[in-house]
This record gives structure tokens, C-alpha cells and sequence, in this order.
């Protein structure tokens, strides 16, 4: 079975797979706890908006998006809401799309 193509934002990917590449490599060419701007906050935007709970993780809204240390010496996307609040996201969920 082909994977079919897929958009977020204003990026086609071939397949859910080309996909989640291009977000691991944005993960790792960040810097720790800075906020992503521009076209990559643009992207996460996107990307965040195909969550399953994207209203609930959005909340009243997004100030900015930064990569966190996470366990195991992994790395992940939080985004910042309007009131400080700061929450992760699955970005693999996001990928997937609403359920």
C-alpha cells in the first residue's frame, strides 16, 4: 500500500514518513527553550492545528513554540500559550490527523 501525500501549511510531503523526517530534523536544528520564529512557527502552526485536541492544547492561543529537553535526553516541541501557559505535543498525532 503507497502512502498517500500530504500537506501542512504551505509544505507538501510524499508520505506521513517524509513528513515526520522533516519535523525531526527542524527538532534538532533549534536551540534549547528559544522561540521558533518565522516560516518554522508558521509550520509548528500547521502542523498543531491537525492535532486531535488542537483546541484544547492550543488554549486562548499561541504566543510561541520552543524545543525542550525531554526524558532520556530526547528532545520536544512546546508550545507557549497567550497566558504563559506551556504544554508538548504529540507531533506524530499531528501527522496523523484528526481522529
Amino acid at each position: 500500500m503507497r502512502s498517500k501525500p500530504l500537506t501542512i501549511g504551505d509544505t507538501r510531503f510524499e508520505s506521513q514518513k517524509a513528513a515526520n523526517e522533516f519535523i525531526k530534523d527542524l527538532l534538532h536544528s533549534q536551540p534549547l527553550s528559544t522561540p521558533i520564529a518565522g516560516p518554522d512557527h508558521s509550520f509548528l502552526c500547521a502542523l498543531l492545528s491537525r492535532h486531535p485536541r488542537a483546541a484544547e492544547k492550543t488554549g486562548m492561543g499561541i504566543r510561541h513554540f520552543t524545543v525542550e529537553a525531554a526524558e532520556y535526553g530526547t528532545r520536544c516541541f512546546y508550545l507557549t500559550r497567550i497566558d504563559g501557559t506551556k504544554i508538548d505535543f504529540s507531533t506524530f498525532k499531528c501527522v496523523r490527523g484528526q481522529e
